[in-house]
């Protein structure tokens, strides 16, 4: 293929391509949804540790399952308790061996201040999952932590980008 038909070629595409994103929607993340064994243990610690705030609650099947918005900022966490809800299998390790499994790894929340972060977390009875790494790549650096019933939360504070 010759210099202008490659041209051609490229500049077409690009429009297609343009055109593509232009039909899809402008989506922007709503919150993160995880079922839970224990909601009052659960709904305590993400406002007592995290500072979360409980902004909503609602509940179908005759009370069966309940719903519950946690609110913190732009951050939002559903906390689902079902009582027909089953375990799953097997058992997801803590992090960073979290990521063994397929399905939902983490929940990601972000920090000005990680340091000064971990510190108020330490100091509410938090234990750290995995200390204070660096991920240069990817322009953070981030601690993980586990709620009660293990689900991991990774903290960030972004250092470039």
């Amino acid at each position: 293929m010759r210099g202008r038909a490659r041209i051609a070629l490229l500049g077409l595409s690009l429009v297609a391509a343009s055109a593509c994103a232009a039909d899809a929607p402008s989506l922007n993340h709503f919150l993160v949804g995880i079922s839970v064994k224990d909601l009052k243990a659960e709904t305590d610690w993400y406002v007592d540790k995290l500072g979360f705030k409980l902004t909503k609650e609602m509940s179908v099947a005759n009370g069966r399952v309940i719903f519950r918005w946690l609110t913190q900022g732009n951050e939002r966490i559903e906390l689902v308790y079902s009582a027909t809800a089953a375990d799953t299998a097997p058992v997801r390790a803590k992090p960073l061996g979290h990521v063994a499994l397929h399905g939902l790894a983490h929940v990601a929340l972000e920090t000005t201040d990680l340091e000064a972060t971990k510190k108020a977390l330490i100091a509410k009875g938090v234990a750290l999952a995995v200390d204070v790494t660096e991920v240069k790549d990817l322009g953070i650096k981030a601690i993980y932590i586990t709620d009660p019933e293990g689900n991991a939360v990774e903290i960030i504070q972004r250092v470039s980008g």
